[in-house]
């Protein structure tokens, strides 16, 4: 029985095996895939509804599985910030230092070097195992200082003798036997390909034939040069040291070699740093001319003693231009006739003395001719239209000048031995003043407290010499040097020099009027400097100014207003912006002209000119904007209106200011002309603004000045709308004005200014036109598409503001998905800490159950010892 049952079992045992063995050899699940595979489990997916359906526009969050992506995001957090949380503060890295240790540097050998290596890249290969056969090691391996990759290239490296193509067959050969190109070819194919093979063949046989007698040709070569090497070692060293004579090329390259080349200049300074260096030269020069007015010349002849150098702030300030020679004693005659050394000595105060009568002498002749330069300038410039871009050009041509430029003109002009030479260089060059050219006047200043001791500064000096003194003051007084105090004195300054050009034409004569244009010319550029350092302070200045004016003139309206007012127009149009539409000084200037020209009662000579003067300005300020001041065109009118001749019954409408009847409505009138032809065309003179009484050559200039006016003013307004009707009135004048009594000057200016007229009578006004509509376009099928780039209601940007609205939202949600993502991380790092705390705090229990547990077994152990001992019995 119980072998039966083994047999039964063993057989069991077969049957079970045998069917394992076959289902695993055909297993018809093997390859098959779920049904599932592919579909979603519906109460794991999360959908995103949506509130409102968007045609065009595809949501990529719209369903998603929250459980696989959280699973997702917390493998890579496992595998990033875990691995690094847990390796913080950790230092698992062992340097095998022990190799060599007790060497220094200087004593570590190859062999040390190589022993380390040798164990770094063995303990590497113990941690990570994948590395043992990893072939991609990011070692260079180098072989004789080049990397094998640089030397690797894999390249043919064929000989030029080679021909590639002979292994190939020709292209005839193809074209003939496999296309039928050559009928005796296609006919004997096996002839052919024979022939090619021999020709093959042959063409090979010559190529090694040609390479063997060119290898013979240069074993023979290397030969002979051998035999000549004795030869050439024998020749002496005179012959070998002997060159070939450079030809024209050798000449001109080393000539081109050893020219001077550039160097390299000082970098360039800043405002702040001109500002300052040219503080400290005047601080410099003004301690020299104190030492020089105290007589302290000794010490400045131990210095001079000291050094060869002689600088630009040298003593002597370039007022001789002979050099010293080096110090000692000079080999010279003694007074009892013996040949001696006697030591040079110069006297500085005589040698002074000389430079400062020539300077003394040059600077007279020069503010001589500068001052007729000046009358004339003057003269043309505010009596015409010339305009202030050119007048500031000429003064600031004349007085910006550099330092460095102004002190090598003064050392050569006094250097020049003879007279003759000076008085030439003196006539080529124009006069510019010279900061270093005036010793009495101190090179350092500060703004003065108040107006009496500014005046009292410059009030008696030259015109040049007052230049010199602002520029002085404002280059020790710079904003760049101290800017809030140096501001304010800067502001303070300005406002001195309008008050002192207020005086300076206050009550002026016809002798000194000539000498304060002088001064303003001058002036002009330093106070438009001082106008760009600070415009806003500096123009609400001017516009005080201005105001006052204004209110004094409004106490008597019909009164022209004197010279000192009139001036502070011309510097407006010189500091300010007059083409812009609203100006905060320029606009109340155009508002004071208009009530001037208009109100204004015209008497005198004084106030023709006056007027005259206020139309070139005018003229100035709206020659840009091409503007229209109607007081300007009644002004000119009443010009020509005085000068045409009227009898007593005759009367001629005219505009007030001017009167139509009585002496006054033919101020300018002219009788007859004596010697007319000899006269030459003149503007109007500095004096004209002075003077009350009127002469025969005044009313000349104040005509032929009109008319050019009249002439400028249309041609700049032709292109405006309706400049016929103000050219009407002027025609009509013009017919009364007897022509045949003015010289031939004025003759010209009159019919050049009428045939301007005439053309601009005939142009026609532009009809005033409605709008063409455009015509309805039809209805069209294709759909008008408009470029939306949102769905939010808000209004309608620009594509900048568009695109910038996008930007800035897709940063804010990045900004919130980082702000996220940061928080899920602390999260997770929060939970593994958690998770070390609750694990550290179980094995603590572990540890201490277990501890309690071997202490009771122990102390079990130790009562049954005890019983054992006491033989309890229980």
């Amino acid at each position: 029985m119980v072998k039966a049952k083994k047999n039964k079992k063993a057989l069991a045992d077969r049957v079970y095996a045998s069917k394992s063995s076959a289902e695993a050899k055909v297993n018809p699940f093997a390859t098959a895939k779920p049904a599932t595979s592919k579909r979603l489990n519906p109460f794991e997916v999360h959908v995103n509804k949506e509130k409102f359906q968007i045609l065009g526009r595809t949501c990529k969050h719209d369903k998603g599985l929250p459980g696989v992506s959280r699973a997702k995001a917390v493998k890579k957090r496992k595998e990033t910030l875990a691995v690094e949380y847990q390796d913080k503060h950790k230092t698992n890295k062992f340097h095998d230092r022990r190799i060599g240790r007790f060497q220094n540097s200087e004593q570590l050998s190859e062999d040390v070097i190589n022993a380390r290596f040798v164990a770094a890249r063995v303990e590497q290969l113990k941690q990570s195992k994948a590395s043992r056969f990893n072939l991609n090691d990011d070692e260079i391996l180098t072989h004789r200082g080049q990397t094998l990759e640089d030397i690797e290239q894999f390249r043919d490296e064929r000989s030029d003798d080679e021909d590639l193509d002979d292994e190939k067959l020709n292209a005839e050969f193809t074209e003939a036997a496999h296309f039928g190109g050559d009928p005796e070819l296609s006919k004997d194919r096996q002839t052919a390909i024979e022939d090619m093979i021999a020709e093959q063949k042959r063409r090979k046989i010559e190529i090694a034939k040609e390479k063997d007698e060119i290898h013979d040709l240069t074993e023979k070569l290397d030969s002979n040069y051998k035999e000549l090497l004795g030869i050439v070692d024998k020749l002496s060293k005179k012959e070998m040291l002997e060159k070939p004579k450079p030809d024209d090329y050798d000449k001109a390259l080393k000539e081109m070699i050893f020219e001077p080349r550039g160097v390299v200049t000082d970098k360039l300074l800043s405002e702040e740093d001109l500002a300052k260096k040219e503080k400290e030269r005047l601080e410099e020069l003004e301690k020299e001319r104190l030492r020089r007015m105290r007589g302290e010349g000794d010490e400045v002849e131990v210095k001079s003693k000291a050094t060869n150098h002689r600088s630009a702030d040298a003593l002597d300030d370039g007022y001789f231009g002979y050099a010293v020679e080096e110090e000692g004693d000079t080999l010279a005659y003694t007074l009892d006739g013996e040949l001696g050394t006697k030591s040079i000595e110069y006297d500085s105060k005589e040698l002074e003395e000389e430079s400062v009568e020539v300077d003394d002498n040059e600077d007279e002749e020069n503010v001589e001719s500068g001052e007729e330069e000046d009358e004339g300038e003057e003269d043309e410039s505010d009596d015409n239209n010339s305009s202030a871009e050119d007048e500031d050009e000429d003064n600031l041509s004349d007085l910006k000048v550099s330092d460095s430029e102004s002190e090598v003109e003064d050392r050569e002009n006094i250097a020049l031995p003879q007279k003759e030479d000076r008085e030439t260089t003196a006539d080529s060059k124009k006069p510019k003043p010279d900061l270093e050219k005036y010793p009495d006047l101190p090179y350092t200043m500060d703004i003065p407290s108040n107006y009496d001791e500014f005046h009292k500064l410059i009030s008696k000096r030259k015109p040049i010499e007052q230049g010199v003194i602002i520029d002085r003051l404002i280059k020790c007084n710079h904003p760049k040097l101290d800017g809030i105090n140096n501001k304010e004195k800067m502001i303070k300054l300005f406002a001195y020099l309008l008050q002192y050009v207020n005086e300076s034409f206050t009550d002026a004569s016809q002798d000194d009027i000539a000498t304060q244009f002088q001064i303003l010319n001058i002036l002009n550029p330093h106070m438009f400097d001082l106008v760009q350092m600070n415009p806003e302070k500096m123009s609400q200045t001017l516009l005080d100014v201005i105001t006052e004016k204004y209110a004094d003139y409004r106490k008597n309206v019909k009164l022209f207003p004197p010279l000192e007012t009139l001036i502070f127009f011309k510097l407006v149009s010189n500091y300010c912006s007059t083409s812009d539409f609203r100006h905060a000084v320029v606009t109340p200037c155009y508002i004071f002209i208009q009530h001037i020209l208009s109100k204004a009662r015209v008497r005198t000579r004084q106030e023709i000119a006056g007027g005259l003067f206020l139309v070139t300005v005018a003229f100035e300020f709206s020659r840009l904007s091409k503007r229209f001041l109607p007081a300007v065109n009644n002004f000119l009118l009443g010009i020509v209106y005085l000068s045409i001749p009227k009898r007593a019954v005759e009367t001629i409408k005219i505009v007030p200011p001017f009167q139509s009847t009585g002496p006054m409505s033919k101020l300018l009138a002219i009788a007859e002309i004596d010697d007319k032809e000899a006269m030459k065309e003149e503007l109007l003179k500095s004096e004209d603004l002075v003077l009350t009484t009127f002469s025969l050559d005044f009313k000349i200039r104040a005509l032929n000045m009109a008319l050019k006016l009249i002439k400028d003013i249309f041609s700049n307004l032709e292109e405006n709308i309706g400049p016929n009707y103000f050219a009407l009135p002027f025609l009509e004048l013009f017919d009364r004005l007897p022509l045949d009594i003015y010289p031939e000057f004025l003759r010209e200016n009159f019919n050049a200014a009428k045939a301007l007229l005439e053309r601009v009578t005939k142009l026609k006004l532009t009809k005033i036109v409605p709008p063409e509509k455009k015509p309805k376009a039809l209805r069209l099928l294709e759909p008008r598409i408009e470029v939306v780039y949102d769905d939010k209601r808000r209004p309608r940007l620009t594509k900048e503001k568009e695109e910038r609205a996008k930007l800035i939202h897709k940063i804010r949600r990045e900004t919130k998905g980082a702000i996220r993502e940061i928080r899920r991380d602390t999260e997770f790092l929060q939970k593994m800490r958690l998770d070390q705390q609750i694990k550290s705090d179980m094995e603590r229990k572990e540890k201490v159950k277990r501890i309690y547990q071997e202490a009771s077994i122990q102390q079990g152990e130790l009562n049954e010892l005890d019983r054992i001992k006491k033989k309890k019995k229980f």
